[in-house]
């Protein structure tokens, strides 16, 4: 079904479109009175503080990078220093059977290291804390099937200590089981 346009429709449409271009006339202007054109030279001059700014900023991080180095240079350094003039006190307490009042190595708020025996067996897993057999005991395959973690945690605890004193010792345990069992 096909209309047939006579003399008033296409009147119409000349209309419509004449319509169409003069809302779209509106719209340009619109956008070109939101987006006035700045001139080139204004942008130019503007850009050239951003320039000078930015190679500041890359410069004084430059040379902020240089002085970390030289001060973590510097602590290294006095550090050596350090532990060379303790070593021959330190010997000279334990020689005396006094206590050393210096802290070297490890800091006073580190606990012991702790090493774990860990073997495979038919039934689950033996573990024991190096140099201690009497903390020798066998977790069973269920256990650890249930949850690694819980029965590392377990054992240290029960074994070793509170993770609150001893650190995280149920972590490194649980580490040794996974890569046996693995």
């Amino acid at each position: 079904m096909s209309k047939k346009k006579g003399k008033n429709g296409k009147v119409a449409a000349a209309e419509k479109a004449a319509g169409d271009k003069a809302a779209k006339a509106k719209a340009s202007k619109a956008e070109k009175a939101i987006e006035p054109k700045v001139p080139q030279a204004e942008l130019d001059a503007l850009r050239k503080p951003i320039e000078e700014a930015k190679g500041k900023l890359e410069k004084a991080q430059a040379e902020a990078k240089t002085l970390a180095e030289k001060a973590r240079g510097l602590v290294a350094e006095a550090k050596d220093a350090y532990r060379a003039a303790l070593a021959p006190y330190r010997e000279a307490c334990n020689k005396a059977g006094t206590e050393c009042e210096y802290e070297g190595g490890r800091s006073a708020n580190v606990s012991e290291k702790v090493s774990f025996l860990v073997e495979k067996t038919d039934k689950g897993v033996r573990v024991m804390v190096k140099g201690q057999p009497k903390t020798e005991e066998v977790i069973p395959l269920a256990v650890l099937k249930e949850s690694i973690n819980k029965a590392a945690y377990a054992f240290t605890d029960k074994h070793v200590g509170p993770k609150e004193e001893v650190g995280n010792k149920g972590g490194s345990l649980s580490n040794r089981l996974r890569a046996v069992l693995g």
